[in-house]
């Protein structure tokens, strides 16, 4: 079983970044918000063993500020520029291309998450499952596969799997 994961980085703050949107860092409600997302990830034992992240600032802290509280030992992170401002066909491409890695995240920004997650799901019944989703500032939705290599992935094989929003586990 494959699983991939998008999440959406934390609240930007801003009011104290200089307007250029790259290095937009995040603020102290979106730090608490991916604290919570991090705690529930460690009481459900949901690991990943490789991140792709967006190289601006604010999905740079996300990805921090969740591996400071999951303590992983080993990762691989990889800052890659097509999930800030690049193309989403090219991506899919070094996604079929990864190896010896079952559960990936990918730490990048909206309407990215959206166009990935309609990519995989809009030929399933999983569909209706995500049409109402709002991808909040640090929820993540991912997504499984029933297989054993990343290069066999498509919109035929994907199922929704779970979807955590950080507003809801703060109630």
């Amino acid at each position: 079983m494959l699983y991939l994961s998008f999440m959406r980085h934390a609240k930007s703050d801003c009011n104290n970044y200089n307007g250029d949107d790259f290095e937009r860092p995040i603020s102290k409600k979106g730090i608490k918000k991916t604290k919570v997302v991090s705690k529930f990830l460690k009481e459900k034992k949901i690991e990943f063993d490789l991140i792709f992240c967006s190289p601006s600032l604010r999905t740079i802290q996300t990805r921090d500020s969740l591996l400071d509280d999951l303590k992983y030992k080993e990762i691989k992170i990889i800052n890659d520029y097509d999930l800030y401002n690049g193309n989403e066909e090219d991506f899919l491409i070094k996604l079929g291309k990864v190896e010896d890695s079952k559960s990936l995240l990918i730490i990048t920004h909206e309407p990215k998450i959206l166009f990935f997650v309609n990519y995989f799901l809009c030929e399933t019944e999983g569909y209706k499952k995500i049409s109402d989703i709002r991808f909040v500032t640090s929820s993540i939705i991912s997504l499984k596969f029933d297989l054993k290599s990343w290069n066999d992935i498509s919109n035929m094989n994907a199922k929704f799997s779970h979807f955590i929003d950080p507003n809801i586990l703060i109630k």
